[in-house]
């Protein structure tokens, strides 16, 4: 969950609220998390979608350039949600007091299942990076990197279902 309850300034004090802050600055505050909420949604089911895609195309034994193409489209889509789930999380500091708001709880585990996937997404290029012959130890583990990656997306795809479910207007 995005860090909350900061009272650095500028960010949330013990109630939640900034000092200083109207309560007309509210419902624009939540607006605008609501706004970038939305993004980080948006950002990572496009990303699932291009996985999906490239895929597709590698299951169907697409020409080589064409999935070359989508793996690109891939990277870019996976940079977009992380630069998404920054966003979310920084905006998080600034405007927490949403506890009792569905969104706003879905909204955490689409950040959540995203921080994973990114995570694991990071550590499978990471150890492919470098073609040397693995041994069959370093198959093994990157072979269970994999494995730990594919279900990240799966869960992120099911925090995107979940938050779709309370922010149907976000589609």
């Amino acid at each position: 969950m995005p860090r909350t309850g900061k009272t650095v300034s500028g960010a949330p004090n013990a109630r939640g609220r900034k000092a200083g802050s109207t309560t007309k600055a509210a419902p624009a505050a939540k607006a605008a998390l609501i706004d970038i909420a939305e993004t980080l949604f948006r950002a990572a089911r496009d990303s699932c979608g291009e996985h999906q895609h490239y895929a597709e195309l590698a299951k169907r034994g697409a020409p080589d350039t064409e999935q070359r193409t989508a793996l690109s489209a891939v990277h870019g889509r996976d940079e977009i949600l992380d630069e998404a789930a920054d966003l979310y999380e920084l905006a998080c500091l600034e405007e927490s007091n949403h506890a009792d708001d569905a969104w706003w709880h879905r909204a955490n585990m689409v950040w959540r299942a995203a921080k994973e996937y990114l995570r694991h997404q990071g550590d499978s290029r990471r150890s492919t990076r470098f073609d040397n012959g693995h041994s069959r130890a370093e198959l093994r583990e990157l072979s269970i990197e994999y494995e730990l990656e594919a279900s990240a997306l799966l869960h992120l795809r099911h925090a995107i279902d979940s938050y779709t479910a309370v922010r149907p207007a976000a589609v």
